[in-house]
């Protein structure tokens, strides 16, 4: 019960727009902008409206949706692998952060506005990866490095004397 009390915490409210996986495999594409509609904290799932089609709710778990980033929290760094929103699109593809993030102050917090990437299988006529800008927001982790188990996670709790 304590799981699902703290995952409703970090839930993502309605409005929020997050990455949703919605296919069954992993492949390039399969993770798109979506809107949440509503979070079930019982059952652990989300109503997402994929931002392309808002003529249909898709219901996905808990492991399905990730939250966007704010620009401070500063995950990546270049070497990165990650994946962003394709240029003009709303789908997420495979990236590696190609530039290091340039910090700027947003008022008083440091914020990363936008990431500089190389998408795979992105070459052009002459076989080279282009640097492709893309708002920080739309670049996430890759989604191996973004969900755990809490069973993994580490007990700061002191031991018992």
């Amino acid at each position: 019960m304590a799981k699902k009390r703290r995952r409703s915490k970090w839930a993502a409210r309605p409005g929020e727009q997050v990455a949703a996986k919605v296919t069954r495999t992993d492949e390039n594409g399969s993770w798109i902008l979506a809107s949440v509609q509503r979070f079930y904290a019982d059952t652990e799932t989300y109503d997402v409206q994929d931002e392309d089609d808002t003529s249909k709710l898709i219901r996905l778990p808990w492991s399905h949706v990730m939250r966007l980033s704010t620009g401070a929290e500063g995950v990546f760094s270049k070497g990165t692998d990650c994946m962003a929103i394709f240029p003009e699109t709303t789908s997420f593809y495979r990236a590696k952060v190609s530039k290091s993030p340039v910090w700027k102050l947003s008022g008083t917090t440091p914020m990363v506005q936008e990431i500089i990437v190389k998408f795979e299988d992105d070459e052009d006529e002459q076989g080279r990866t282009p640097h492709r800008r893309v708002p920080a927001r739309y670049v996430i982790p890759l989604p191996s490095e973004y969900f755990y188990e809490e069973s993994e996670d580490v007990d700061l709790t002191p031991p018992a004397k």
